[in-house]
Order: structure tokens, then C-alpha cells, then sequence
């Protein structure tokens, strides 16, 4: 291959060309190989094709920011910004590429430049006049050396320290997300995105109903209606509601009108599947639901062999009808056919049903699993069915069978699922998740930009994207674009909820806990948390009281969720007897906080002691940490039991022990609050130090509101301490984090 120059590529707006030729000219005289469009932006694919060419060859990427970047959402040079970050994820973090240069008094903070610009040097270079310095800077940089930062440097060249976990990867993702998705999604007015106007190529589809005369079939009609949605959603033109918000809907007796105003579409598609041994009728007509008009209705009467075949003319019907551009890459999509086996095909639909009725019950499990595996057997080519038989396994393998051979059955499934359908949306996801939990997210980075630059648009990607995001505005953003998408999903409700609550929005949690009451039962332990809000926003503590009062009796000590209400609040407000009393009545249905995994005996522990009984206390602790340790020799990476081992070990007396396994806990997760186990371990100073450090950052409400410290047993080292009350009465340290 022959060498290529080591050169640098100027990035710039149109209105900058002046400061970009004065920076180009300084730097060749210098003897710098400069990369620069002298012809004013022709255009032009030749043009084009060199750019990119470019792009990938030069040694550093240096974008010109300024005044005039600000004032333009869209131009060339973004496209330009956006495949030098790509081209920069290739590349070690500590290998100089991007070097962005001020050429005015933009400032960093505000500037709208990729996130990946922001972990990079910068220069400050008015109207593109460099000094000498600045060139040896990229003389040196273009020889792979390591330099110190520019006099007008805002940072030095060190990219920013790793996060271990996907947010690590996130710039790049959201790059990406923001690049291909722009200006397809619409205004949204009020706080939660309840859009002002129905999008012209919206439309949702409507559970089909089941017209066989065997009732057994209705698997068969949600297997078509939910495959047709499907297709509909790839296609980048229009917006499609997923299907946990229409399902909602079977046998709804609600006006058309009505449900397309609570979906926020301008289109709803009705159907019907009737099936007579290998013949199969299906029928749909489209609605037009703003000014309730019936376009067409059809019917397709085929072989039960072609039912792939019905299901792509109805989609493109749908899509000619909303007068949708269709790419090569949504026909394409349309037009797949996930197996060429009918009967493997109605094998895997049987299975899917199962997801709906009793989520990860043995029964369940065991009724999907043979369907699935007759599928694969029947089709081994099937990757969709591999892919379910995988969430299958897996299931099993974190509820039912926590082995080695079940975990192999789980990634075999996965690899052949991954092997034969590696484009397809619900394998790309799952191949994701995988990964992140098997601690590799670059891996899993990796596949959540494969599904932005496929499917841009999809309520999976933006859910995705929000689970990765660091910055709570833009996990907030993307919650809010696949609610536009899927209005009436629980898990997308509660995972706003939790947001909000965690970022000390309380007006707007209360918000969503109403909309989600509105639409669905919020369970015990949810209903609790919004009874809390009053007392976390203002530290009042009449509505939860009011709220546990309702528990009836016998309830108090046999709902595993009532329990847990009932002990949080006790362990809120420093009742260390109530708390004891409920752990003593409750017997092995004792509650406390089962979604992390952690020892709920730690904090009855707690509660003895404060209450002058440590010979009680100590053998809890001990069965804690032996099962702790136990635990620890397989899950080393699990951040939350050795802080809590580090914990046990400091109440037990064992400071050696608590420290060592602090240490552990800090290397892992050196953002949570370590305040209790300094307090407990003697360290007042330090536990205060953590709780300043914590408190204006961290949204974990147990570990962070003012309110819930001031008065819970896990800080009781610490009560009455006036520099502990300083803290907690500063009023900044309960102002919302964003």
C-alpha cells in the first residue's frame, strides 16, 4: 500500500472560509500538508467521494468552530463532524485526531459540536490566525507525539477518564442518533412531548381479530397483525405505534376517532385473520381517523404458505396510501421472509404468544421451549425463532435454572440467531444486551450503532439510547421521542418516572405516576414512591403516613410489597423499633431491597444496634458477610456487595476489612455515595465529605435527598452532628440536578 501523508483536514462553514485559508496558509508554509475545499464548497458526487476519502486518510481532523457553526442546524460540515467522530471510535482514547479550534468567542460549554469534541483539546485561534507554538503543537501531533495543551488550550490533551459501563460509549451513539434522525421528529410543546399536531404518516395498528372458528388460532391473528406492524416500522417515512401501546385496544369499544386522539395518529389500520386448515383470509381496511373516512378495505385469500406474502401487500398498501418514500432498504425489509417453513413459522408464533401469558413462570418457559425447539429443528436457517429460544434459555437461566448448561444453551441460540439474521432489529438488541452484561460494552456500543444507522426511528433504538445516555437531558429526550412512538408503555412510564424522581423533578414525576395510574394499575411499591414525593420535595411526611395507613392488617406482614413500603418508611424515618418489629413478624417474607440484590438483613442489623442490642445485630452480620464473600468469588465485578461486605465488615469492628473491600467497591463505582460505610467505619469526616461530594450530583433519593437522610438508621453514626445538619439544611442541595 502506498504511504500516505500525514496531513491535516480542515473542517469549516462556508462563512468561516476566510479564517480557514489564513489557518491553512500558516500552516503550509510551515511545511504541514493542509487538506482545505479552496473552490468555496463545490458539491457534487466526485466532490463528495474525495471528502470522505479524506476523512478516513488524514492524520488529524481539525473542525473550525465558531459563531457561524452555531447558527447552522444543518450543513455539510456537520456531515463532515460526524464521520471523523465515527472514524475516531476506531482509535485508541488516547490517540490524537480531533482537535477542534475556536476561530472567535464561541464558548466550549455551549457550543453545538458533538459530544466526542468535547473530550478532545481544544485552541482558541481568532479569525484563523495560529502562532508559532500552535503549529509545533501539530507538527508534533502529526508525528504521534504526546504534547501539552495550546496557551489557548481550554483542556490538555488527555481525553476524559473511562466510565465502565455504556456511557463510556455514548458520544459516539448520540452522534449518530442525532445525525441520522434529524428533522424527523416533531415539535413537542408540552413538558412530556404531547404533540401540538398529528403527524400526516401516522398510523397504528389495531390488534387483528380472530375469525377462525378455532378460537385456539388467536396466536395466529396477533402473530400477522404484529408481523405487518413490524414491517411498517423500518420504513423511515413513517411513524408506526408500537405494539405494547395498541394492544390495549383488543375488543375496545372506543370510537375510532377517540383512540387514534389517544395514540396521536392521523391513520388506523383494522383487520382480521381466518384460518381453515392450510387456507388463510386476512383483511384490513385503513381509516383515515381525522375526519373518520374508510380509504379502502382489502382481502387477500392465499395458501397458508403465502401468508409472508399478504403481509408485505398490506404494508405497502399502508405505505402507498400515506404516500410514504420508500428507501431500497424498507423495501427490502418489507419483503423479508423470515423463514420459507410455514409450519415453523406457526410453531414460533405459538411461542411468541407465550411472552403474554405469565412472564418468566415455569410454566410458561417450559410451554415455549419445545415449540421453539421444534422450530429450529424444522428450520435451522429460522434466526428470529433461535432469538426467542435464546430469551427462552436466558430467562430460565436468571429465574428457574442458574447453571452452566443452561447458559450455553442461551449463547448457542444467540450465536446462530446473531450468524443468520444479524440485521434484524430484535437480534441486534439482544445481541446488545448480551454483551453489556457480559461486561463487554465496547461490544455492545457497537450493535446500539449498528440500530441507530438502521433503524433510526424504532421505540427499541431511542429506548436504547436512553439507558446508554449519561446526561439526564438527553436520556430525557429520547425517553420522550419513543413515548411519541409508544404513548402507553409501562416500562417506558416507569423508567421516566425514575428519571424524573432521581433528577428531583417532583412535579413532573407526579405527572407521569398519574398518567400511568390513568392507563394501569402502578403496583404497591410504585404507588408508595408517589406517596413519597411530598416528603422528598418539601419533607412532608402526611400523604405516605396517610398512604401505609390505607395497608390493610393482614396485609402488613404477608405482601412481600406492603412489606417493603412499610420497612423503607420506618427505615426513612429512624423507627428503628417499628422496623424490628415488621423484620420479626414477617418471618421469610421480609422485604427490604430485593431489585438490587443486596442482604436486606443489613439494615435490620442496623436497627438493633441502634437500638442498644449489637449481641442481636452481630449474627445477621456474620451470615451477611459469609454470604457476601461466597458470592463475591463469582460476581467480583458486582459493585454493590462489596460496598456492602466493606459495610458489614465496618459495623462488625473489622476496619482492615471494611477498607479493602471499599477499595473494591471505589475501583468499580467511584460515583456512588460511600458516606454510610465511612460513618459506620468511624470516619465522620469522610462520611461528610462523601455526602458534599454526592449530594449536588446524584439523583439516588435513598442516598442523597436531604429529607430522607436526615432522619434514616443507615446514618445514625451521624445524628446530631452539626455540620451533618449544616449539610442537609443548605436549600441548594435540594434543587432539581437538571
Amino acid at each position: 500500500m502506498p504511504d500516505v501523508p500525514r496531513a491535516v483536514f480542515l473542517s469549516y462553514a462556508s462563512q468561516d472560509a476566510g479564517a480557514a485559508q489564513r489557518l491553512a496558509g500558516t500552516l503550509h508554509a510551515a511545511g504541514v500538508e493542509v487538506w482545505i475545499d479552496r473552490d468555496e464548497l463545490r458539491g457534487g458526487e466526485a466532490w463528495d467521494a474525495k471528502i470522505r476519502r479524506q476523512i478516513q486518510e488524514c492524520t488529524l481532523f481539525i473542525p473550525l468552530v465558531s459563531a457561524n457553526t452555531q447558527s447552522r442546524p444543518e450543513g455539510y460540515f456537520r456531515l463532515e463532524w460526524k464521520l471523523a467522530v465515527d472514524r475516531s471510535h476506531l482509535m485508541a482514547d488516547d490517540h490524537p485526531f480531533l482537535f477542534p479550534v475556536v476561530v472567535d468567542g464561541t464558548a466550549e460549554v455551549t457550543a453545538r459540536v458533538p459530544i466526542r469534541f468535547r473530550e478532545r483539546q481544544w485552541a482558541r485561534l481568532p479569525e484563523g490566525q495560529a502562532d508559532e507554538v500552535f503549529v509545533q503543537q501539530v507538527q508534533r501531533l502529526l508525528a504521534g507525539e504526546s504534547v501539552a495543551g495550546h496557551p489557548g488550550s481550554s483542556i490538555p490533551w488527555t481525553p476524559k477518564p473511562a466510565v465502565q459501563s455504556l456511557a463510556r460509549w455514548w458520544p459516539w451513539i448520540a452522534t449518530l442518533i442525532l445525525a441520522l434522525a434529524a428533522g424527523v421528529w416533531f415539535a413537542r410543546q408540552h413538558r412530556f412531548g404531547e404533540s401540538q399536531h398529528v403527524p400526516d404518516k401516522s398510523i397504528a395498528v389495531l390488534p387483528f381479530t380472530n375469525m377462525s372458528d378455532d378460537k385456539d388460532n388467536a396466536y395466529f391473528a396477533d402473530g400477522v397483525q404484529e408481523d405487518i406492524l413490524t414491517r411498517l416500522a423500518v420504513i423511515g417515512d413513517m411513524e408506526v405505534i408500537s405494539r405494547t401501546s395498541v394492544m390495549g385496544y383488543r375488543d375496545t369499544k372506543k370510537p375510532i376517532q377517540q383512540i387514534a386522539r389517544e395514540l396521536g395518529v392521523a391513520f388506523i389500520l383494522e383487520g382480521s385473520v381466518r384460518r381453515v386448515g392450510h387456507k388463510v383470509r386476512v383483511t384490513g381496511q385503513l381509516i383515515d381517523a381525522r375526519i373518520d373516512q374508510h380509504l379502502w378495505a382489502k382481502s387477500y385469500d392465499r395458501e397458508l404458505d403465502d401468508v409472508f406474502a399478504i403481509q408485505t401487500a398490506l404494508a405497502e398498501e399502508i405505505a402507498t396510501a400515506l404516500h410514504a418514500a420508500l428507501t431500497p432498504q424498507d423495501v427490502a425489509r418489507l419483503g423479508t421472509r423470515p423463514t420459507d417453513n410455514v409450519e415453523a413459522y406457526d410453531l414460533y408464533l405459538q411461542a411468541r404468544g407465550g411472552w403474554g401469558s405469565g412472564l418468566g413462570t415455569p410454566e410458561m418457559l417450559a410451554h415455549m421451549q419445545p415449540l421453539l425447539e421444534h422450530a429450529v429443528q424444522l428450520d435451522p436457517r429460522f434466526g428470529l425463532a433461535w432469538l426467542e429460544l435464546a430469551n427462552v434459555h436466558w430467562r430460565s437461566y436468571d429465574y428457574l435454572d442458574h447453571t452452566e448448561v443452561r447458559f450455553a444453551l442461551a449463547k448457542t441460540a444467540l450465536e446462530n440467531a446473531v450468524r443468520l439474521a444479524p440485521d434484524a432489529l430484535e437480534v441486534i438488541v439482544g445481541e446488545a444486551e448480551y454483551l453489556q452484561a457480559a461486561g463487554d460494552p465496547a461490544g455492545a456500543a457497537a450493535q446500539l450503532a449498528r440500530l441507530v444507522r438502521l433503524y433510526p426511528h424504532h421505540p427499541s433504538t431511542l429506548m436504547a439510547l436512553a439507558s446508554g445516555a449519561r446526561d439526564p437531558r438527553e436520556k430525557l429526550e429520547f425517553y420522550q421521542r419513543a413515548r411519541r412512538l409508544d404513548p402507553r408503555n409501562p416500562e417506558l412510564l416507569d423508567d421516566m418516572f425514575t428519571l424524573c424522581l432521581s433528577g428531583r423533578r417532583y412535579d413532573e414525576a407526579l405527572e407521569l405516576a398519574a398518567e400511568a395510574d390513568a392507563l394501569f394499575s402502578v403496583g404497591t411499591w410504585r404507588a408508595a414512591q408517589v406517596a413519597l414525593i411530598p416528603f422528598l420535595a418539601r419533607g412532608s411526611n402526611g400523604p405516605m403516613e396517610a398512604y401505609l395507613a390505607q395497608i390493610p392488617p393482614e396485609a402488613r406482614h404477608t405482601d412481600p410489597n406492603a412489606i417493603m413500603a412499610l420497612a423503607a418508611w420506618a427505615y426513612t424515618t429512624g423507627d428503628a423499633a417499628g422496623l424490628v418489629r415488621l423484620w420479626e413478624a414477617s418471618g421469610g417474607r421480609w422485604r427490604f431491597a430485593p431489585e438490587t440484590g443486596r442482604f436486606d438483613t443489613i439494615v435490620v442489623a442496623q436497627a438493633l444496634i441502634v437500638l442498644g442490642e449489637p449481641e442481636r445485630a452481630r449474627p445477621l452480620l456474620e451470615k451477611s458477610r459469609d454470604q457476601l464473600s461466597a458470592a463475591l468469588a463469582t460476581e467480583h465485578g458486582n459493585y454493590r456487595k462489596w460496598h456492602d461486605l466493606a459495610l458489614i465488615q465496618a459495623m462488625l469492628g473489622d476496619k482492615t476489612a471494611a477498607k479493602a473491600a471499599e477499595d473494591q467497591a471505589r475501583q468499580l463505582a467511584s460515583w456512588m455515595s460511600f458516606a454510610m460505610l465511612r460513618a459506620w467505619n468511624g470516619d465522620k469526616d469522610g462520611a461528610l465529605a462523601e455526602l458534599a461530594r454526592t449530594i449536588p450530583i446524584s439523583g439516588n433519593y435513598s442516598e442523597t435527598n436531604v429529607y430522607v437522610l436526615r432522619h434514616q438508621i443507615g446514618l445514625w453514626p451521624l445524628w446530631g452532628d452539626p455540620r451533618f445538619e449544616a449539610i442537609l439544611d443548605d436549600p441548594k442541595n435540594n434543587v432539581p440536578l437538571f
